[in-house]
């Protein structure tokens, strides 16, 4: 099921972008600014089980900007999760292979998501009594920091492939492992993947 998932979202994430992307590219020589560079998909990481969106670069590819629609299974909750991330990625250097693979040693950023649904709030308001959170629920700011490899595809379509990892954690869960000392920081670290397609 997972396959079919990720194979469906890759082409429903791909061929449109790249379609533009050629379009573009044969008009102007240059990619317009709204036409994506990349096509993400992650693994878990705080943005869902499985999330997936456009990707942008910025800076001479140094920093990956990333817009996120993830999902979660509904397990013991009472509806499916539905998460949209923005996250920003630093990458400070690549060091080169071989002719076709770089590899990111160190990588690392912030990011904030959203969570849809009735059981989240935007505001303070609501059957949760004054006072119980300090923060809105259904807001999270995110830190992660891992490693990438790349490998240059000789292809007219797809330039780049790139698989990454890391751990990450995020602002409720930071703020409960500096009040309480029984919480270790792998008790707050969540380790993910995912791969991003550039075109």
């Amino acid at each position: 099921m997972y396959r079919s998932i990720i194979i469906l979202l890759t082409a429903v994430l791909v061929l449109p972008f790249t379609a533009l992307g050629q379009e573009a590219d044969s008009m102007s020589q240059s990619r317009k600014w709204y036409v994506p560079d990349a096509a993400v998909i992650q693994y878990a990481g705080n943005m869902g089980m499985l999330s997936a969106g456009p990707g942008y670069d910025l800076a001479k590819k140094k920093i990956a900007l990333d817009l996120l629609f993830g999902y979660v299974p509904k397990f013991e909750a009472e509806e499916i999760g539905r998460i949209i991330s923005l996250k920003a990625t630093y990458k400070p250097f690549r060091i080169a292979l071989n002719e076709k693979y770089t590899l990111i040693p160190v990588q690392g950023g912030l990011g904030v998501s959203y969570h849809f649904g009735d059981q989240f709030s935007t505001s303070w308001e609501g059957p949760i009594p004054k006072g119980y959170y300090w923060w809105p629920t259904s807001w999270r700011v995110l830190g992660f920091a891992g490693a990438a490899i790349n490998r240059k595809i000789e292809d007219s379509t797809v330039k780049n492939l790139e698989l990454y990892g890391g751990l990450g954690t995020y602002d409720l869960v930071t703020t409960a492992w500096y009040r309480d000392d029984r919480l270790t920081l792998w008790d707050i670290m969540s380790a993910s993947a995912g791969v991003r397609i550039s075109f």
